[in-house]
């Protein structure tokens, strides 16, 4: 008896232990050029007692997406995001409905999702986060049926979004540049905006549907968002004078964009965006040009994803909507 109950807690102890399976899908192109030593960091700081690693390198856009299901169809435990919010938008696309789970290593130019969640910007200090971070399950946003994990958006951010596609010069002042050209180009447009129970018409100079709270850089355009209560925050930032938009950006630091005159701030679980001609939008950052109605849905607590477990009053607000 004595040798049986032995062999039954040694088969415990086995499966208990036994490595988890993570999946690193890298893209070489990403803002930073942070990812470049990616095989090494992982080599030195990622805990092998508890993950048997393999790397997947992104060669086109839309490839992040199909490695990280084919990491699924192969049985990874973890599919883990190398790159900036674009990437990560890939990856997640893929384990949206799955066991999977996402991780992110943040080596994109704004990393916003990265930086709420408690990642910070240091890969290697990603990756040992990695090793004590716990499966969360949260919301995911749709637009027209696209996937977004974190923010979309329309006008401004999204003409934005457009202007840093394809190029090649990342980082915080190419990203400042753009914003300070958009801010003062971009045309307000009059947009209907339908949610639970409420039509609204509005000159918009930007409209912000969340599910996070912040854009990179430590933006935050909804800073009451939740990632696991099933809604959107929808900010409304309606046309002013220019000057309006400049003299807000550090409330946008500070957590108290709400209370700039020129913005209306809702909450629904389902929002539908009408406007004449082509809309600049996003999806997570990257910038798509849309016409016609755009609609807005909630998947809600459909992907798993790990959270650093070093993240203190701002994970028990991500959760909790402390």
């Amino acid at each position: 008896m004595e040798r049986l109950q032995t062999y039954m807690k040694s088969e415990v102890s086995t499966q208990v232990l036994q490595p988890k399976r993570i999946s690193f899908i890298v893209n070489p192109k990403a803002g930073t050029n942070l990812q470049k030593h990616i095989c090494e960091s992982v080599e030195k700081h990622l805990n092998t007692d508890l993950f048997e690693y393999e790397f997947k390198f992104t060669e086109r856009a839309g490839h992040a997406r199909e490695l990280a299901h084919q990491s699924v169809t192969e049985g990874f435990d973890v599919v883990t995001a190398v790159g900036g919010d674009g990437s990560v938008n890939e990856v997640a696309s893929a384990l949206i409905g799955t066991d999977a789970v996402l991780g992110i290593i943040p080596a994109g130019s704004g990393n916003g999702l990265a930086m709420h969640l408690g990642y910070g910007r240091s890969v290697d200090g990603a990756i040992r986060k990695l090793n004590t971070a716990r499966k969360q399950t949260i919301d995911v946003g749709t637009m027209n049926g696209r996937p977004f994990v974190n923010l979309a958006g329309i006008g401004f951010d999204g003409l934005v979004s457009n202007l840093m596609k394809g190029s090649n010069w990342r980082g915080f002042f190419p990203y400042l540049m753009k914003s300070v050209e958009a801010g003062l180009t971009y045309t307000p447009s009059t947009c209907t905006i339908e949610m639970d129970g409420k039509t609204i018409t509005e000159k918009c100079f930007a409209i912000a549907v969340a599910n996070g709270p912040m854009y990179g850089y430590n933006f935050q355009i909804a800073p009451d968002a939740r990632m696991d209560d099933g809604m959107f925050e929808v900010v409304i930032l309606k046309d002013a004078p220019r000057w309006q938009y400049f003299a807000a950006v550090p409330a946008t630091l500070n957590g108290k964009i709400y209370d700039a005159e020129f913005v209306e701030h809702f909450t629904s679980s389902r929002v539908k965006i009408t406007s004449d001609g082509k809309n600049y939008t996003h999806l997570d950052g990257e910038g798509l040009v849309q016409e016609g109605e755009l609609l807005f849905e909630m998947k809600p607590k459909c992907l798993h994803i790990l959270v650093p477990q070093t993240t203190g009053n701002l994970q028990r607000r991500l959760w909790l909507g402390l």
